[in-house]
């Protein structure tokens, strides 16, 4: 009988050592990265590059995103935002090009998000959406003609976009920092058609783009929920 309460004894040891381990193990990972949902807004300038910079001046930027961690440093991210163009040095028209973006992706934080600096850069696919008032163009499609018409089109894009700045206002009970201040640039790619733009590019005296880019530089709060 001894032998066997001896028997029994290890068996419950050994199932209390298996329950207690995963407990342990959540324990240590909620104390490393209690950090679970991120949600964030900013505000800067988008600058437009090569073709696209041939029809916009640079104008402000607005966005939103969220985050949700899967591990320590690896989390989802989804992100919406809009540039407000105007017309290029000299133009006479304006037709008030907004380009708006909503991508899906990821981030990756180079520095431990639950220490004082916030250090992390995020890729994304989605979609892009060029949108810009009615307006008339001269001598298009042939000269003496007058067309009259908008860019309204959604495309695929893809963003790039890194992000430094500072944790504070930490959780009383876990630590985790509750609030960062930041700046980010990211770099919007975005795959239109020539044959889409040429209204828009005809106004400029420009040809239809293709690919295009943009770089916003914005700051913003970042807010942190365990």
């Amino acid at each position: 009988m001894k032998v066997g309460y001896k028997k029994l004894g290890l068996v419950l040891g050994a199932v209390a050592a298996f329950a207690i381990l995963p407990a342990r193990a959540d324990a240590q990972f909620i104390r490393y990265s209690p950090v679970f949902w991120s949600f964030e807004g900013g505000a800067g300038i988008a600058f437009p590059l090569g073709d696209l910079g041939d029809v916009a001046e640079s104008g402000p930027s607005f966005g939103l995103a969220a985050s949700y961690f899967l591990n320590p440093r690896f989390a989802l991210r989804g992100e919406g935002s809009v540039d407000l163009y105007g017309e290029p040095s000299g133009a006479t028209i304006d037709p008030d090009l907004r380009i708006w973006h909503f991508t899906g992706g990821f981030e990756y934080h180079i520095a431990d998000p639950t220490g004082g600096l916030l250090f992390a850069f995020d890729l994304g696919l989605g979609g892009v959406t060029f949108d810009t008032n009615v307006f008339q163009v001269r001598d298009f499609p042939n000269t003496g003609d007058t067309a009259t018409g908008s860019f309204q089109k959604t495309y695929l894009a893809a963003n790039g976009g890194l992000k430094l700045g500072y944790n504070f206002a930490r959780h009383s009970q876990t630590g985790t920092p509750m609030v960062a201040i930041f700046i980010q640039g990211d770099l919007h790619l975005m795959f239109a058609d020539d044959q889409d733009s040429a209204l828009l590019a005809a106004a400029f005296g420009q040809t239809g783009f293709n690919t295009v880019y943009a770089v916003p530089v914005t700051a913003g709060l970042r807010f942190n929920i365990p």
